[in-house]
């Protein structure tokens, strides 16, 4: 039996022994997946609450609240003429966003410059507040760009001639601006990735000694196939769930990658196999279990925040810059995303190839490590 056989069976035997390991692959990744599903699963944010201080009092500003009213990603919570107030509600959490029609909105055109509708969002919730005021700008400009089209009347009738420009908005990969979408194709693979670290670290570990895996390398003879027997539960089992995540993102919830989901599923498979193998260059490195987890519970746990997908990287600092760039989860983000929108196979094997990059060196560098300590111990 060959090295890599040995070393996978003795793994599906221990996961069929222990149960608390064997649940940290399955039991523990269906909750994390379920509960993420069930808060991700209202998309957008409906009925965003918001404040309209009218003080117009014209048929012009009634028409802009009505357009307000009709749409569903907000909710008029109240109109009135005071600015104070309106400001109040934001404090008390019952509104997001304020929206002031000035006075003499309704004879705009008769302005040399017109007045400005203005829009205060809340910006310590930054994406309701964001999407809030995209909502109300949109409402607004269509009913104003409206009311500016009826009132031009017979004297307006060289400039209702005149074609005016057109602005059209269309968001690719993520048209309905869906947060399930956004932050699923975000935190799933995340949670899978920080678990496959853990995971992989664990097994691992259970075969130091003294601090040492040259015990362990003599045992097996081929530490290169014992690795790869090792982690391939650990690897395949993260494949099923993020494959599943995706299909249900996909078939179930009506999302779409404009790309191919199955390039996306090869780059997850990078990053899990990249994962392990760092797993396995912690734990040859530091020689403790604790320590090693430690470890990937650091890099892992925060590689999102560092991906540049949540927080903007651009024009930061050094260290943060450098550090994303060599966390595997970056460039899988990237991987990921590209396909949301369809990029070209080029694109995407470009990242891919840093991902394949990962176990490489990782991997190289592990069994570097684990044959010297095999030979200063022999």
């Amino acid at each position: 039996m060959s090295g890599l056989r040995r070393a996978l069976w003795a793994e599906l035997a221990h996961l069929a022994r222990d149960r608390f390991d064997l649940a940290l692959l399955t039991v523990l990744p269906l909750l994390c997946l379920v509960v993420m599903g069930g808060m991700l699963s209202g998309g957008s944010p409906k009925g965003l609450g918001v404040m309209i201080v009218d003080q117009d009092h014209s048929a012009a500003s009634r028409g802009v609240i009505r357009a307000i009213e009709a749409s569903d990603a907000v909710r008029v919570i109240g109109v009135g003429s005071d600015l104070a107030e309106a400001f109040a509600a934001v404090r008390q959490e019952r509104a997001v966003a304020v929206v002031v029609l000035p006075s003499g909105l309704g004879d705009g055109r008769a302005r040399a410059v017109p007045r400005a509708v203005e829009i205060f969002y809340q910006t310590a919730f930054l994406s309701t507040g964001v999407l809030a005021s995209t909502r109300l700008q949109l409402a607004v400009a269509a009913e104003l760009a409206a009311q500016a089209t009826a009132q031009a009347g017979l004297g307006g009738v060289r400039l209702l001639r005149a074609p005016l420009p057109g602005v059209q908005v269309t968001l690719l990969g993520n048209p309905g601006a869906s947060l399930e979408w956004y932050l699923g194709l975000l935190i799933g693979p995340a949670v899978l990735h920080l678990l496959i670290a853990v995971t992989t670290a664990a097994s691992l570990g259970r075969e130091l000694e003294d601090g040492s895996l040259a015990a362990w390398a003599r045992r097996v003879g081929n530490p290169a196939a014992a690795l790869v027997g090792r982690f391939l539960p650990h690897v395949a089992l993260g494949m099923l769930w993020l494959c599943l995540w995706l299909l249900w993102l996909t078939l179930a919830q009506g999302y779409r990658f404009d790309g191919a989901i199955t390039l996306v599923a090869v780059g997850g498979a990078l990053l899990f196999v990249g994962t392990a193998a760092v797993s396995a260059l912690l734990i040859a490195l530091t020689g403790e279990i604790a320590t090693s987890l430690s470890a990937s519970v650091i890099y892992a746990g925060s590689a999102l925040a560092y991906s540049g997908a949540s927080l903007p990287l651009t024009g930061g600092i050094l260290f943060a810059r450098v550090w994303s760039s060599v966390l595997p989860l970056t460039h899988f983000v990237a991987l990921e995303m590209d396909q949301a929108i369809g990029v070209t196979l080029a694109t995407w094997a470009q990242q891919a190839a840093v991902l394949a990059l990962v176990p490489l060196l990782a991997g190289g560098a592990a069994l570097l490590v684990i044959r010297r300590q095999a030979r200063r111990a022999a």
